[in-house]
């Protein structure tokens, strides 16, 4: 098939079946996911935030929040793209728990803004790691929604992707929990697929950040491990 005959059909397709908004499912004429309205709803973190694990403070003279302040965290910091609200809520939603696999090419591209916060810059990572779903909860999902996004932050960073770590308990449902729940549910959930020796800084990367103790237990492995430190990216935050 000719590079014209591709052109034409492609368009030819695009006239009967346009694309549509992954949002509010307008018909676009542009190659994009979402349309003009629907990209103003995603809110970026704000500054001045929490150097680390992102959330947003109120008062400038502020580096870290209080839930960081009183805790010792494995990882040195979080980096989320956008807030865990609206629409970017929503999204997530619909990919993780409704399994709307048609929104993986968008989330790839939202997580890989996150990469572009200076607390990545300059370092020299030795992978991409991402954060594992305990077996029986990935039978019950049918996949791993972290996965295709850690690919992508794999890709986008030129890094080979090693999924170092496994889950070792069904910790129970996360989201609603309150942050002592959280703390307590993921103590010990996570170990090495296989026993590895590590070197170098290593990337997480995960969906959403809250509390940020899945990813802190997670970087207590691979410290414990041999990594020499370990940052985190996420979509949400």
């Amino acid at each position: 098939m000719t590079h014209f005959l591709k052109i034409f059909l492609t368009s030819l397709s695009d006239l009967f079946y346009p694309r549509h908004c992954e949002g509010c499912q307008r018909a676009l004429l542009e190659e994009e996911f979402l349309c003009y309205d629907c990209w103003e709803q995603l809110e970026p973190l704000p500054e001045p935030c929490c150097e680390i694990c992102s959330y947003p403070l109120f008062c400038a003279d502020s580096k870290t929040c209080s839930n960081c302040a009183e805790r010792r965290l494995h990882f040195v910091a979080g980096v989320g793209a956008f807030r865990y609200q609206g629409l970017t809520q929503e999204l997530l939603a619909r990919y993780k728990y409704g399994r709307d696999q048609s929104l993986r090419p968008l989330l790839q591209q939202l997580i890989t803004r996150a990469l572009q916060d200076e607390r990545l810059h300059g370092i020299d990572f030795a992978a991409v790691v991402p954060v594992p779903l305990h077996s029986l909860r990935q039978r019950e999902r049918e996949f791993n929604q972290v996965l295709p996004l850690a690919k992508e932050v794999a890709r986008h960073k030129k890094l080979p992707l090693r999924s170092l770590l496994k889950r070792v308990a069904p910790t129970s449902f996360q989201a609603g929990s309150n942050r002592e729940k959280r703390l307590k549910n993921l103590e010990g959930a996570f170990a090495l697929r296989r026993p590895t020796s590590l070197n170098g800084n290593y990337l997480l990367v995960d969906d959403v950040l809250t509390t940020g103790a899945t990813l802190d237990e997670c970087a207590k492995v691979l410290l414990q491990a041999g990594a020499e430190n370990v940052w985190a990216v996420t979509l949400a935050r």
